[in-house]
């Protein structure tokens, strides 16, 4: 598992989360949540994002 701290994301009330994305299985957590799976840095931040906005997985 190579699960790498990639920054932090807010939740609508302002709260902050470090977001993870495993590079070896693309799973993304953001704090200890898991929030989907991403191919790229890029796409890991938009699902970290995502879950942090609204408590779901992006689909």
């Amino acid at each position: 598992m190579a699960r790498k701290q990639m920054g932090t994301v807010k939740t609508p009330t302002g709260s902050e989360y470090y977001y993870f994305w495993d590079t070896q299985s693309g799973d993304v957590y953001v704090g200890s949540e898991h929030a989907g799976k991403a191919k790229s840095e890029n796409e890991a931040w938009q699902k970290a994002n995502y879950y942090a906005t609204t408590c779901q997985k992006m689909k």
